[in-house]
Formats: C-alpha cells, sequence, structure tokens
C-alpha cells in the first residue's frame, strides 16, 4: 500500500525495465530501485529481512518474498479463520466492534480467494453469494435483546447487503440504549417522589403534636426528653389524663428510673388514686 501510494509498484511488478548503465536514466533508476528494496526489507523483521540484504532488484525480493511467505495457499491459516468466524458471536461486544471484527476476518479470506473467472458475470454472481452469507453470518451472532431488529431484516426481500444491515442494527441498539437511560432516570425520579411523599405524610401526622427523635414517641421534644436528662425534680403528676407529654416521658423511663424513684410506696398509691389510673408500682 505504502509504495503503491508513493507510485513506485511498477518496480515490483518489473514494468520498469533496467536500462543499460551508460543510459542517463540509469541512475535515476538505482536511487528509485534502491530506495524500494530498503523500503520492503524495513517492513521485514530482521531475522527475514537480512536473507533479502544480497538481492539487486526490489522485483527480485518481492517476488522471492510471496512464494516464500505467501499465505494464499496455506491451508492451516484459511482454516483457523473459517473456525474463529464459525465460532464469533457479539458477546459483550458493541454492534460496532462485532462488525469490525467480522469485517477483519473476511478481509484475511478475502487474500485466499484467488480465481481466474472465465465469465464476468460469473465474478458478480459469487460476490452477491459471498456477501449474502456474511450477513447472514452478522444477525446470526447478534445477541437475543436484537431479535426483533433481525427478523425485521430478515422480512426485507430482497435481502439487504451487510452495510445496509449493520447500519440498521446499529440504529436499534442505539434506540434500546438511549429508552433504558430513560427508564432508569423515571425509577431515580418516581423513587424520590414517593420518598417524598412519605416523608411528607410522616411530617403530617406529627403536625401540632411534640415528637422525640430520641425515644421516637409523641408527646414530649428531644430537649425534654427523660430518657436522656432524667425525671425533673420538681416534677409533679398532671391531673389530666390526656397529658401525652406526663405519660410518654413515664412509659420511656419507667424501667430506667425504678430504682430511683423519688416517691415512696405511699405517695405513689395516692398518687394512683389521685389520677384514677391504673399505674402500677413497675410503671414508675
Amino acid at each position: 500500500m505504502y509504495i503503491c501510494g508513493k507510485g513506485k509498484d511498477e518496480y515490483l511488478t518489473g514494468e520498469i525495465s533496467i536500462p543499460a548503465t551508460i543510459d542517463s536514466k540509469y541512475r535515476t533508476w538505482k536511487t528509485e530501485n534502491h530506495m524500494v528494496m530498503s523500503w520492503l526489507i524495513n517492513s521485514m523483521t530482521t531475522e527475514v529481512g537480512e536473507s533479502f540484504l544480497l538481492y539487486k532488484t526490489a522485483k527480485e525480493i518481492w517476488e522471492t518474498a510471496r512464494e516464500t511467505y505467501s499465505s494464499s495457499e496455506n491451508t492451516y491459516e484459511l482454516f483457523e479463520i473459517e473456525t474463529r468466524l464459525h465460532d464469533m458471536r457479539q458477546g459483550e461486544l458493541t454492534v460496532t466492534q462485532y462488525f469490525n471484527i467480522l469485517t477483519q476476518y473476511w478481509q484475511q479470506l478475502d487474500m485466499f480467494e484467488i480465481h481466474s473467472w472465465k465469465c464476468s458475470n460469473d465474478s458478480v454472481l459469487y460476490k452477491k453469494i459471498v456477501e449474502q452469507k456474511r450477513t447472514f453470518k452478522f444477525l446470526l451472532g447478534l445477541n437475543k435483546e436484537l431479535d426483533e431488529v433481525r427478523g425485521r431484516i430478515m422480512g426485507i426481500k430482497p435481502l439487504p447487503n451487510i452495510r445496509d444491515a449493520f447500519s440498521e442494527v446499529r440504529r436499534e441498539e442505539s434506540r434500546k440504549k438511549l429508552m433504558m437511560s430513560d427508564n432508569l432516570s423515571t425509577s431515580t425520579i418516581e423513587g424520590s417522589a414517593l420518598y417524598t411523599h412519605n416523608s411528607s405524610q410522616d411530617n403530617k401526622s406529627r403536625k401540632g403534636r411534640p415528637w422525640c427523635e430520641h425515644c421516637k414517641k409523641p408527646g414530649h421534644p428531644k430537649e425534654t426528653c427523660w430518657k436522656i436528662h432524667g425525671k425533673p425534680a420538681d416534677w409533679k403528676p398532671n391531673r389530666a389524663r390526656n397529658d401525652w407529654e406526663t405519660r410518654a416521658n413515664a412509659a420511656t423511663t419507667s424501667g430506667k428510673n425504678s430504682d430511683t424513684s423519688p416517691f415512696t410506696r405511699e405517695q405513689i398509691e395516692a398518687l394512683q388514686k389521685l389520677l384514677g389510673s391504673g399505674f402500677g408500682e413497675g410503671d414508675w
């Protein structure tokens, strides 16, 4: 490719004949011939390139290297490529990555396809058959989540070529990724809305009444919770039976202050009668 790009491929094919040494063009030929020879040898490994240093023309190097190292008749290499193609599946690859790997294998196979067609129409027909098989191979190896677009392509008559099939599958892959992203965003928003709604309902249920964040009970704030600060020294029972703060604080400190109550048994009994409640000593 590099040599053809430089316009020097005729030195490989022998299209340029060697001029006589007395010819004015000989020096130009010699310079360009050695330049192409250096390109060829530098493209080889050191071990291989050393065996070509004594050759006199680029054409000799090219023909010898092609005969010695050409893979066009290497059956084992052809078998290896065919095996990899047969086992190739998309798997964790994107559609683009999967298609590019297949294309590389197909290009390697094309190097083995050396046919002398007697009819140009046969050559065209053969290429169509090969492309159809490659389209089938591409569709066969796609992941299951792309079954829908695969079936849609298979239903088109005539079957699209490999490039059109790839473009359609790639668009479907992009659409599915976008939909998954939108669904994830929607789920996150709905989850946040549900949390906000529950928090709002919870706050509404506590509205108008003190709530202790320590013992998680209504009737008093955390700043006056008996579980934290203990019972006030000047505490006196309230006659109102619906005094939620007194009852909540009394309940939360029932286990903690039973041994350090500032009241005697007689005082407790008098308070029970006074309040008309069913509290026992263990409730204090």
